[in-house]
């Protein structure tokens, strides 16, 4: 639990493509009503590949770390790859966090999967819920 808390504390202190990206290709806004956060995800998109990401918002410090370290995994994904992640992905790169605060570490994938779905006009919108296994 201790390493969890020092990657945490690094990503929130030194945030990762934390800024609001101007050449965008599509943004997507998320709140969280639970803990009041509120996200904006932007995605530079070239033949279904993601090849730029950022992000900005009130975010918690959970968030934060968590949209930070999904800047090291969306960069140079298909799209339809980002449309599979959840939060189990989260856990296997070793980010669990305690049930009451499982939203904010999957408010940023939320975010990029709508404006995934926003860019191919396919008329869906993902739900937290549809970002947990259990």
């Amino acid at each position: 639990m201790e390493e969890l808390n020092v990657m945490l504390q690094e990503y929130a202190k030194n945030p990762i493509c934390n800024f609001a990206m101007k050449d965008y290709t599509i943004k997507q806004h998320e709140g969280n009503f639970i803990c009041w956060d509120d996200i904006i995800v932007y995605l530079r998109i070239d033949k279904n590949v993601v090849l730029d990401y950022s992000f900005d918002g009130n975010c918690s410090t959970i968030t934060v770390a968590a949209a930070s370290i999904l800047s090291e995994i969306i960069v140079w994904s298909d799209i339809n790859d980002i449309l599979t992640r959840w939060y189990s992905k989260m856990l296997s790169l070793g980010f669990e966090v305690s049930p009451r605060r499982k939203r904010a570490a999957v408010i940023a994938i939320l975010a990029a999967r709508n404006a995934i779905h926003k860019y191919l006009n396919d008329w869906k919108e993902d739900t937290f819920d549809d970002l947990f296994d259990d």
